[in-house]
């Protein structure tokens, strides 16, 4: 689907000789090096679907379950639509409430390079992806190698942006990018994006 390939895998993750998952397949993407895969947590007893979109990685809790047989019909029902609007066509199926705030109407290219001193963008905001509890990431600079980057997120319960970097995996929030209009966000981005990514590059040292 898109860019995603799909790897059939059935076979055990071991983490710090520790079963940590049994993974049963995966959806790559190696051109952002996205992945959505299936997963049995031996621990747990449940099988679900975990998406990995660099700066961050989530379960879609409608999937979790310890029943194969339910999980097997979820994910043939239901998955591939998923993968297709939420991470493929992101553009086409952009949310009403993104689209009301006024994302896609904003020259983002204009001001946000695609890449800057090893971080790669990975989300703009007029292809923004839906995550968890109520939000999308609407911007995201990731350095795979290092794992490190900078996401701004919008909550559309609070109706707010709020941010996040990530050194070395290590999440912590960054409040230069904190915002209720749209107007705001722009200008702390033309501001202060570029700073807060040097920022981030000095600290990973």
């Amino acid at each position: 689907m898109g860019d995603f390939q799909l790897s059939e895998e059935r076979r055990m993750i071991r983490e710090q000789d520790e079963d940590k998952e049994y993974l049963i397949f995966i959806y790559r993407n190696d051109r952002n090096g996205w992945t959505v895969r299936a997963v049995f947590n031996p621990a747990s007893g449940e099988f679900s679907i975990r998406t990995d979109i660099g700066m961050l990685e989530f379960a879609l809790i409608e999937f979790i379950t310890d029943v194969f047989d339910q999980f097997r019909a979820m994910v043939e029902e239901r998955l591939p639509r998923i993968i297709q609007t939420y991470y493929v066509d992101r553009c086409r199926n952009f949310s009403v409430i993104l689209q009301n705030k006024g994302l896609p109407a904003v020259a983002w290219d204009s001001f946000l390079p695609e890449e800057y001193k090893g971080f790669r963008r990975l989300v703009k905001p007029n292809e923004a992806v839906r995550i968890i509890n109520g939000s999308y990431m609407v911007l995201s600079y990731y350095n795979a190698e290092t794992k490190s980057g900078l996401s701004v997120m919008y909550n559309v319960l609070r109706d707010d942006f709020f941010a996040e970097r990530r050194i070395h995996n290590f999440p912590n929030l960054v409040h230069d990018f904190d915002s209720e209009s749209l107007r705001d966000l722009q200008s702390a981005l033309q501001k202060r994006l570029l700073p807060v990514l040097d920022e981030i590059l000095a600290d990973m040292d």
